[in-house]
């Protein structure tokens, strides 16, 4: 097969495959991804998620997944929420089914804690564009 190519035939043969073997690495490295808060162990204090949250990077497109039991809820916070854990102060949004999925849509900051157990169970978050 290769000896009737010429030297110059097959070097664009292979140019062209390494270029599509490349645009299929970053079309994985773009795709979508499904980002499960605290790891294995769940949205939980046992997951520690300040700590989870500084090993991902979540990116516009991907959704984060909320596993927990009904023990704990999530709730979409402003920062003021976040940071003083005053539950005078109303969330955005409450989840309180046991498994939840956020998709991101915008970049920038975003605010999650649990209703009656914001001192150990919250999640501030970067998404990037």
């Amino acid at each position: 097969m290769f000896n009737s190519l010429s030297c110059r035939e097959l070097m664009g043969k292979i140019f062209a495959l390494l270029v599509f073997i490349l645009s299929l690495s970053c079309a994985v490295a773009l795709a979508e991804m499904d980002i499960y808060v605290g790891g294995s162990k769940g949205w939980s204090p046992e997951s520690d998620v300040s700590a989870w949250a500084k090993s991902v990077k979540p990116r516009v497109g991907d959704t984060l997944v909320f596993r927990y039991t009904t023990e704990y809820d999530v709730q979409e916070a402003s920062q003021l929420l976040y940071r003083t854990c005053n539950t005078n102060l109303k969330p955005n949004q409450v989840y309180n089914d046991g498994y939840t999925v956020i998709e991101l849509t915008q970049p920038g900051d975003l605010y999650y804690i649990s209703g009656n157990h914001c001192k150990d169970l919250r999640l501030y978050i970067q998404v990037d564009p």
